[in-house]
């Protein structure tokens, strides 16, 4: 990820991102990360949102039975995600789910948290997977079990928008926001990582993971989000062209999304990726 490789020029960094999060968790997760980080202008936050129909919720204790019996935040994806299909049935969807009320929540967040960083006085920069005002159907690649996809077209801004007057004041010239990686990334689908379907062996046609490749969090980080904060962007250090080496040469001998994984965390140099915080 983007973050893992820009922390390697740094002698502090933290990642506290959670695989899966949503909105809400992300602001919580911004919040909690400044209550218990004395942030000073030395500092450099970057926070990258999710989708708007994502629903986290968090427990200090173990949970007994279900797939999330871990303590901590419970992020798995989009509501329609299949991991989310006995969760989130019909009958929570018809109590619990608008959907301009979860695109409404999802500002809320955005703002509150630019309110906060501000405060701060530190450096900081906001991007998002997707252009947030298309809430999704932007999305040009994604994988039909992370239905992360809406059914139809939707814009943030049409006229007569309940959610108009958030426009301004989250997109301005105040705040730093820097162009979305999933753009960035699916104009170059050759580049992207494609796999093949772990589920069923003799399936042999490849997808293509939505989240872009190394080299893609790479050009990403280096053309479009190191300039936004003023920093060098000349040449790569010498850990992240290893890194960029070593996922290369895993990428040629697996074509297997979760042996790939596990392969990357337990070789790239200097890589520690565990959950932070509450």
């Amino acid at each position: 990820m983007w973050s893992d490789i820009f922390g390697l020029e740094f002698d502090h960094f933290e990642n506290w991102g959670v695989s899966g999060a949503g909105n809400i968790c992300i602001a919580n997760r911004v919040t909690e990360c400044l209550v218990k980080n004395n942030i000073t202008p030395d500092d450099i936050i970057v926070v990258q949102w999710s989708s708007h129909i994502r629903n986290d919720y968090h427990t200090f204790e173990y949970l007994t039975d279900g797939p999330d019996k871990e303590a901590g935040w419970k992020t798995k994806g989009s509501i329609f995600n299949y991991l989310n299909v006995k969760k989130y049935n019909k009958k929570w969807l018809d109590t619990f789910f608008d959907e301009s009320s979860y695109a409404m929540l999802s500002l809320n967040a955005m703002y509150s948290t630019q309110l906060s960083l501000e405060n701060t006085g530190c450096k900081w920069a906001m991007t998002s997977i997707g252009d947030f005002s298309k809430l999704g159907t932007d999305f040009t690649v994604d994988h039909a079990s992370y239905a992360e996809t809406p059914n139809h077209p939707v814009d943030l801004w049409e006229d007569k928008s309940l959610l108009l007057p958030y426009k301004d004041k989250i997109w301005n010239a105040k705040f730093n926001w820097v162009e979305p990686i999933g753009p960035f990334a699916w104009n170059r689908m050759d580049e992207m990582y494609w796999w093949e379907n772990s589920e069923d062996s003799t399936d042999k046609e490849l997808w293509c993971d939505p989240h872009p490749s190394l080299n893609l969090s790479i050009d990403w980080l280096y053309n479009k989000l190191k300039p936004a904060l003023g920093l060098d962007n000349t040449k790569l250090t010498s850990q992240q062209l290893g890194w960029a080496k070593e996922c290369a040469l895993l990428k040629e001998n697996t074509n297997n999304l979760d042996a790939f994984g596990e392969l990357a965390s337990t070789t790239l140099p200097n890589y520690k990726k565990s959950y932070r915080g509450y």
